[in-house]
């Protein structure tokens, strides 16, 4: 056994251009599934440590739950815990505003609720506020056992009620509470016995928080199917069953996360498998030879089966720990520059200090020991072939061997007339699998690059911003409903006031720079026929007006029906939104609604039909559930209906017509502006952070096969050195071999081009459709990568035809009497 373990390191040495290539493979497959798993992985643990640091611990949590119905929601067996909270109302404060809420015992725990200071709320007037909203209140020096008095508005079923002041005694101090992207949202903890003395007991309505027992519930499907059985056993809707779908997947085993890791890790080890294995058998090929004198020596069929096994073994064995130390020192560089590239709030504030600290280690060992093992295991597959071939067949054969299969012997094919082309043809096929082989495995990696290429092709942010923003800038009221303190919000009395009047519209559209304004009217409407699935009464929503131009894109969405811009003036015709006809399956097209529009302090009856469905984006539709025309809008109503307007300027001008814009609608207490650049430049760098994270794993593939080529094109030369030099001695000059060789390098080329753009373009579409069908990554329309495409096809004749002028280099810098004698 020391013998053929000796032999086998010999041979090793030997042979090390070639096991440098080979080597060079399982480095970068190695680095490749270490990094993407571990980096994919390293993300998740992040985030599931900052969910368990700050996250809730419910299950699922069921809202507007009546008293009786949590009486006997609360009996069920299923449940390992449950609390119980009632939000009361709410206080105005200048920059957002403070909940009021109450928690029991058991919701608070479950709610990760804690007291800073003092303790939670027990009689009638105590309360717990934090610090943030105690200066927001005017009673910033308020300390524990103060008496305050506090302005609020309780929930009501219609809105907000009016102000009632209380005197509370402070008795616990809160943390801050969270920022959102426009306002801040603060709690107040109240006692139960303020919450029933303020809320009749026909009237109080409660969150339920579930924790389900391990053994009814131990994954996140499971605990899904039982939260959706129980809803529809209490008749609570599907709007009122809320997962906390964070903490679920940080703890819980998610069925679809791990096929979504299973098959991207699949895709990977299959490429890169596939790629080393086409290595080690074009290597083998020649090396068969030198068995076969071993087994004319007196070498068994097992030596020579051990020896061909080692030698690949060997080579794997000094690749494999290159590939993990690159690998775990590179995981953390890359993993804080992807991590960094996220926007800040209070998850990512977590998960920074966290990655600062090292809580979550990167290093993870059951990867590691995946990519050994599919490694060796790569290893020992592609090693099969010639230790079969080199232990069966006589040693003459053997040393015959060129990657043929022996079992018939046929006739070569001769020519009575040779040329270049034929001679390429002929050393391409004298061995169809390697070479085969060879294009199929680089045609993997093509094939994966195009269909990646498509879906970042597709996924366009100038196009996921457009269906935001129609145009440049949107200016938009800020309408508030049922606050009855703030009256003067709700949108039927904003419009007989509306700061988008003719004079504003005017003004704005004679802003040097403005090009177009497009104003959008809205109405609120109420459907008596029609019950809320909130089941609070009668369907609500909003019927919003366009005019012709803006129909355009709108109709570009509507499924199969043909409705015309002339159907919504005449006949009391509207297009209904794909999000109302889902949670109203009633609503068909041909469906006549009975409605009751309310203009300003006015209303009245109209029958409407719906002539069309649209799949319209949110961001064009805004608040609008039925579109129509702003003319039949503004024919129903004598005030000015006018929710929004678009802005559409000139390109150099857009710093300035936004100041200015700024400036205009500062003057007006209830207006907002959103900008399509800033919408872009956000979708941008998700685009980018995505897309290069991606293309990164490209490109490791794509060196993999680019060793696979070296690979071959080098063990084609050498195979061939004798061949070539005979072919020169009779009179084949330099050039002819290099147009040769050129010829051979051209076939790879083709192919792979070939076999990667076509099936590439199929399932990149493919993808495509999967990607609208499911609404992945807000793609929606379709772009061919014609330039990755062109850069793939490029990439690939420069890397041959560098390829075959470096082989010809290496053959033409010996004499022709070297390569004759040549023998490895």
């Amino acid at each position: 056994m020391k013998t053929v373990l000796n032999l086998a390191w010999a041979n090793t040495k030997y042979h090390r251009v070639k096991n440098i290539l080979s080597g060079l493979a399982i480095v970068f497959t190695t680095i490749l599934v270490y990094l993407i798993i571990s980096i994919g992985m390293g993300m998740v643990n992040t985030q599931n440590y900052a969910v368990n640091s700050i996250y809730p611990t419910f299950h699922t949590m069921y809202r507007n739950v009546s008293e009786p119905v949590k009486d006997q929601l609360i009996l069920n067996q299923s449940f390992e815990a449950y609390g119980l909270r009632q939000d009361i109302g709410e206080i105005p404060i200048e920059d957002g505003r403070i909940v009021i809420t109450h928690f029991d015992k058991q919701a608070l725990k479950l709610s990760k609720g804690t007291i800073k200071e003092g303790k939670a709320p027990q009689k009638d007037n105590e309360i717990a506020l934090s610090k943030g909203g105690l200066l927001s209140l005017g009673f910033a020096d308020a300390k524990l056992g103060d008496t305050i008095p506090i302005a609020y508005q309780r929930y009501e079923k219609e809105g907000l009620s009016i102000a009632q002041t209380n005197d509370f005694k402070l008795v616990g101090i809160l943390p801050e509470g969270t920022q959102t992207k426009k306002n801040k949202v603060l709690s107040m903890l109240v006692s139960e016995n303020f919450t029933k003395s303020v809320i009749p007991e026909t009237e109080r309505t409660y969150r339920v928080l579930v924790r389900f027992r391990t053994n009814e519930a131990s994954t996140t499907d499971e605990i899904e199917n039982i939260s959706k059985k129980i809803a529809e056993d209490f008749d609570i809707s599907e709007a009122d069953t809320v997962m906390n779908s964070d903490y679920l997947f940080a703890n819980y085993v998610d069925p679809s996360f791990f096929k979504g890791m299973i098959f991207i890790v699949a895709i990977i080890l299959i490429v890169g498998a596939l790629t080393i294995y086409s290595i080690y058998y074009v290597s083998m090929i020649n090396k068969v030879q030198e068995y076969g004198k071993l087994r004319a020596l007196g070498a068994n069929k097992k030596q020579i089966r051990i020896v061909v096994l080692v030698e690949n073994l060997l080579v794997a064995l000094i690749a494999i720990p290159i590939g993990l130390i690159i690998s775990i020192f590179s995981a953390k560089f890359f993993f804080q520059q992807i991590m960094s590239t996220y926007t800040e709030n209070e998850m990512m504030i977590v998960i920074q200090k966290i990655i600062a600290e090292g809580k979550v280690s990167l290093f993870i060992p059951w990867i590691a020991i995946l990519a050994i093992v599919v490694t060796l295991l790569t290893v020992v597959i592609s090693s099969l072939k010639p230790m079969r071939f080199a232990s069966k067949i006589m040693p003459v054969e053997a040393m015959n061997y060129a990657g043929k299969k022996s079992k018939k012997r046929k006739h070569q094919k001769s020519f009575t007339n040779l040329n270049l082309r034929k001679l390429a043809e002929t050393n391409l096929f004298r061995n169809k699998k390697r070479t085969f082989t060879t294009i199929i495995s680089l045609s993997l990696i093509g094939i994966l690059f195009i269909i990646v290429a498509t879906i970042f092709t597709c996924m366009n942010p100038a196009q996921i911003a457009r269906d935001a923003i129609a145009e440049d800038f949107r200016i938009e009221t800020d309408a508030v409903s049922g606050d009855k303190m703030n009256p003067q919000q709700e949108w039927t009395v904003i419009q007989q006031n509306n700061p988008l009047s003719e004079d504003t519209l005017q003004e704005i559209e004679q802003l040097s720079g403005v090009q177009k304004i497009y104003p959008q009217r809205m109405m609120s409407f109420e459907a008596p026929a029609i019950m809320s699935i909130y089941g609070d009464g009668a369907l609500t929503g909003f019927l919003k007006g366009f005019d012709e131009e803006q129909f355009k894109t709108i109709k570009s969405y509507v499924k199969k029906e043909d409705v015309s811009f002339a159907d919504l003036l005449t006949g009391n015709k509207v297009i209904a939104t794909e999000v109302l006809v889902k949670h109203y399956p009633e609503i068909k097209v041909g469906s006549k609604i009975k409605v009751e529009l309310f203009a300003g302090d006015q209303s009245h009856i109209q029958e409407l039909t719906v002539a069309a469905i649209a799949d319209v984006p949110e961001g064009i539709v805004g608040r609008g559930t039925l579109l129509t025309s702003n003319q039949f809008i503004k024919e129903q109503s004598p005030h000015n209906t006018t929710y929004s307007i678009d802005v559409q300027v000139q390109p150099q001008k857009m710093t300035a017509i936004k100041e200015k814009l700024t400036n205009i609608i500062n003057r007006y207490d209830y207006l907002t502006m959103d900008s399509f650049t800033e919408i872009e430049k956000e979708w941008e760098s998700i685009t980018v952070l995505m897309s290069g994270a991606v293309y990164g794993i490209m490109i490791i593939l794509g060196i993999v096969g680019v060793m696979n080529l070296i690979n071959t094109t080098i063990d084609s030369i050498l195979s061939r050195k004798k061949q070539l030099g005979v072919m020169q001695a009779i009179g084949m000059s330099n050039r002819q071999m290099r147009r040769m060789l050129q010829g051979e390098g051209l076939f790879y080329a083709v192919g792979i081009i070939a076999l990667s753009v076509f099936f590439g373009s199929i399932l990149g579409y493919g993808a495509y459709i999967y990607a609208v069908t499911n609404r992945v990554l807000q793609i929606k329309t379709y772009a061919y990568p014609t330039i990755q495409v062109v850069l793939l096809i490029l990439i690939v004749i420069i890397v041959q035809l560098i390829l075959t002028f470096a082989t010809t280099k290496m053959v033409t810098k010996e004499t022709i009497i070297s390569r004759i004698h040549y023998s490895e």
